[in-house]
């Protein structure tokens, strides 16, 4: 019969403490490898997600907008004598961006970025309410109304002379026209038009609004004239 001494009996339990420990280490690393992978995991699906949104959402500081019917034509430059860069159909997709020359609006499509005419897009009231931001001085006293009211608990008369002051707000509120209007302005005081063109005369290019009772015209991005029918 075999009699283990003491002190083999000692080394052998020695032994089986430094393997149960390894053992714990390598099951608590294999754990903390499991609890990473899924980190891991999570913070690709974020990455993921946040890339799908700003590819949806577009550049910073834009607007999301569509082509309106009859598509629209995407140039090098803020007026209708630009280059093509490409045709942009109807009811596409565009990112517009807060910059706009003669009525031209800077904006992204199909991975291009040029100029596209404002009245080649679909109304949108975060466009109109950026033009409404466009302050400009009255250059003269014409107006299309004479007696001038205005209810000074009307929000709308609130949020205008915030914008422009009181004596713009008080006309604008009594849908008056004059030359030097920003585009914002005729909306706020006139509505939107039935339709918008662009035509080139010999003082350049030019934005028609058509009214039933009146055209509207646009030259640097303000009124020049206005024709009632």
């Amino acid at each position: 019969m075999l009699f283990l001494t003491p002190y083999l009996l000692s080394g052998q339990t020695n032994f089986d403490k430094k393997i149960d420990s390894l053992k714990n280490i390598k099951s608590n690393t294999q754990a903390q490898i499991r609890n990473l992978q899924v980190e891991l995991g999570n913070i690709n699906k974020k990455i993921e997600d946040l890339e799908n949104l700003k590819k949806n959402q577009g550049p910073i500081n834009t607007i999301s907008a569509q082509v309106s019917a009859g598509g629209s034509i995407l140039r090098d430059a803020p007026n209708s004598m630009g280059n093509t860069v490409l045709n942009i159909p109807a009811g596409a997709n565009i990112q517009v961006y807060r910059e706009q020359q003669n009525l031209y609006f800077k904006v992204s499509y199909g991975g291009k970025t040029g100029y596209v005419s404002y009245s080649t897009i679909e109304q949108n009231n975060e466009i109109d309410n950026y033009l409404s931001g466009k302050t400009s001085t009255p250059k003269n006293n014409s107006t299309t109304a004479i007696v001038r009211k205005v209810d000074e608990s009307d929000p709308k008369y609130q949020k205008l002379k915030k914008l422009y002051g009181q004596d713009t707000a008080i006309r604008l509120m009594n849908s008056e026209l004059w030359t030097g209007m920003s585009p914002g302005m005729v909306l706020e005081s006139i509505g939107k038009p039935n339709s918008k063109q662009t035509q080139t005369n010999s003082s350049g290019n030019v934005e028609l609004w058509i009214y039933n009772d009146v055209t509207v015209e646009f030259s640097n991005g303000e009124v020049t004239k206005y024709n009632k029918k």
